[in-house]
Order: structure tokens, then sequence, then C-alpha cells
């Protein structure tokens, strides 16, 4: 698979704290303007729109090309009637939502950068706190936008367990998201952060909703077992299998803020292990790359995502 992080992206992220196991760059302040995040990340370039053609030099109608402002990579073909959303709009977004109380202007962004060499820019701001199962939980927005046909503006209400440092995407319409196509209809900065930071208060309060169910409903150890194994549907396909459900099981029993005794204790061994465990190939700096592509976006976001549902569905839970 290749890197999610390609040689022209780069990260940022602020209060002194490392982003993403080690990559980006990192500065002091408490939370980052749009304008500071821009520069830090290398954002301060935009989406440039070329004519198409084929190899007789013929124009193909309906259709354009997206490309960077500033190295030129081509970043997908597009419709013709695909807006693009540039850098500098989703960083005044991200910033919209920490204005939208009326109070004096606060920079939320906390961290930002791009995947797949420009293709995907995204933002992450904290929302707010909660206390839940003795533990704090920071709750956050990830805004990202792609810069490719079909991957428009979403925005992803998310949770972080403070007591391990687990993320877990919020549990209410967790496989959908809040999703804006690219029209020109989405730049109204303000509006539209309202509107996100609502949705992502909805879909926090569904989520600590299932959480303390999932805190009623006891598991037996052999249970366990059974729910990290179906995690694996054939071992003949993830020969590592074993290995992996004898961790998640030490981990649901004695992983940080855990004891064994829960759903609630299935799940959050499952996103310790991906946040945590799982091992990534090659030297330092990619496995670092393929962590970021796993946690948001690949295996590890969909493996914590289905244990979210297979927990739900198990416990006959519903927000």
């Amino acid at each position: 698979m290749a890197h999610e992080i390609q040689s022209n992206d780069s990260m940022v992220s602020c209060r002194n704290v490392t982003p993403w196991h080690g990559l980006g760059t990192v500065l002091g302040e408490a939370g980052l303007s749009a304008g500071t995040a821009i520069s830090a990340a290398k954002l301060d370039w935009n989406v440039e729109q070329e004519n198409v053609f084929d190899g007789d030099m013929v124009q193909i109608n309906g259709s354009q090309l997206n490309r960077r402002s500033d190295d030129r990579t081509v970043l997908g073909i597009v419709s013709a009637s695909w807006t693009p959303v540039q850098n500098s709009e989703l960083l005044e977004i991200a910033e919209a939502l920490g204005q939208v109380d009326g109070e004096s202007f606060k920079p939320v962004i906390e961290t930002a950068g791009s995947l797949r060499g420009g293709r995907i820019v995204w933002a992450l701001i904290q929302t707010g706190e909660r206390t839940f199962h003795g533990s704090e939980h920071k709750a956050y927005m990830l805004l990202s936008n792609g810069h490719t046909q079909g991957r428009g503006l979403r925005g992803t209400a998310t949770d972080v367990r403070v007591v391990c440092n687990n993320t877990l995407t919020a549990a209410e319409r967790a496989d959908s998201g809040f999703f804006l196509t690219h029209t020109s209809g989405i730049k109204n900065r303000l509006e539209l952060a309202i509107k996100l930071l609502k949705w992502g208060n909805d879909s926090l309060d569904a989520t600590f909703a299932i959480y303390r169910a999932l805190e009623q409903a006891a598991v037996s150890a052999d249970s366990a077992v059974q729910f990290f194994a179906n995690l694996f549907p054939s071992e003949e396909v993830q020969p590592s299998a074993p290995r992996i459900i004898e961790e998640m099981f030490q981990l649901f029993g004695n992983g940080a803020g855990n004891e064994g005794k829960t759903a609630f204790d299935l799940v959050n061994a499952v996103t310790d292990w991906v946040d945590h465990s799982k091992s990534y190939r090659d030297d330092a700096t990619a496995g670092e790359r393929r962590f970021l592509n796993s946690t948001m976006s690949g295996e590890g976001d969909r493996m914590k995502r289905a244990a979210l549902r297979n927990a739900n569905q198990l416990f006959g839970v519903t927000a």
C-alpha cells in the first residue's frame, strides 16, 4: 500500500505536542490560527484547474484537471462543474468553529496537514471536554477536504480517551459523517461552522449514550475472546490474528482504564491496540506514515468502527 504522506506533504501541531507519532512541525501556541496553520503545514498553495486533452490533443469536454500551484502535482481529473475549496478556505472554516459562541477571537486548530501529495487536506479542532467512566475525554472535529472527484468536505466528530490517548469516531452517523460536495454554496464559512459544530455535538451526545449502555453490559472472558476473533473472519487472510486476539484480550483486562468486565472495555481494548500496539512495516518514518493512514482512514479506522458497531449489535445498544 502506498504511503499516505508523500514528499510534498507536511503537518503542524500546537501545544508542543508532536503530531502523529513524530511527524510534522511543532509549535508552542495553545491553538493555531488559520494563517499560522497554513504556513507551518505548507498548505499555502491553491488548486488550479486546466482543460483536459486526449492523446490526439483534442479537448475532453465536461472534465478539468486539478493541479497544485506550487509544484504542479496533478491531483486528479474532475467534472467541469466541480468547484475547489481551497486550503485557505478549509482552514478558515476550521477557525470559524472557535468563534460561533460570539466571544472574542480564539484560535482552535490543533493539528493540520495534507495527505497523498495534497489530494486530501485536513484540520483537527478541539471542541470540548467530557468526563466518563472516571476518565477525561476530549471532543474533536476532524475536517477534511479532497481535491479529487468524489471527495468533498467532510466533518467527523471524534473523542479521545485521555487516560490512554485512544481515539474513536463518534458513533452517530459514523459511517457517513457530515459531507458536502464541491459547489460554490459551501463557502459561507461561519454558517457552515455552526452547522458542523451542532452536528458534532449531537454526534458526541449519541456516542456517550452508547458508551453508558456498553458500560452496563457484562462480558465474560470467553465472550471477549470470541468478540476479538470476529474482527478477523478468516485467519487464512490474517495469519497474525491469533496473536492480535491475545494482545487485545490482555488490553481488555489490563489496558489503561480497563477492568475486563464490560462491553465498554471490549471497545477500548480494540482502540488501544490500533492506536498503540499495532506495528507498521519499514523504517521508523515509514511506520509513522502507515500509522497515520491506518488510524485516520485505513484499516485501523475500519477496525475501530467495526468493534463499536459489533458491540452495539451484540448487546442491542442504540443511541
